[in-house]
């Protein structure tokens, strides 16, 4: 990802250096056509649009079991009726929060058939209703 011209990569740099490093994670062009995806067993499980937000595929059944929990977050953005959700990455504590999503990402996708898109993607062919701050969509 980007450097900012201060020698320091940003955020969504270390965290795609960091988990493109465990086995079986490759990257690519994100789906979406926007950015860098990480990729375990040929599903895009995270999209790095920018220098500030990661979106990780989670699967609608994981977000549905942990949806409460993420939304308490400040940090994190569910869509509901969505498979992915958004964090912003502006410290090392969001970081570490991607970076521990990965991991539940990769086994949650194991087993999904199918893609879904992003957020980018989802508002690209308009299927995006909008944002939500819990996945009651209250």
């Amino acid at each position: 990802m980007a450097v900012n011209g201060s020698g320091l990569t940003s955020n969504a740099g270390r965290i795609a250096d960091r988990i493109s490093a465990w086995p079986g994670v490759t990257r690519a062009r994100a789906d979406c056509g926007v950015g860098v995806a990480l990729v375990s067993g040929g599903r895009q499980i995270m999209h790095l649009h920018g220098d500030d937000e990661a979106e990780l595929r989670l699967t609608r059944a994981v977000v549905d079991r942990l949806g409460c929990t993420l939304a308490e977050c400040e940090r994190v953005e569910i869509r509901p009726g969505g498979e992915w959700i958004t964090v912003r990455l502006d410290t090392d504590s969001d970081v570490a929060l991607v970076v521990s999503l990965a991991s539940v990402a990769i086994k949650a996708t194991a087993t999904d058939q199918g893609p879904a898109p992003c957020g980018v993607g989802a508002r690209r062919t308009g299927t995006l209703r909008g944002l939500a701050s819990s996945v009651t969509g209250q």
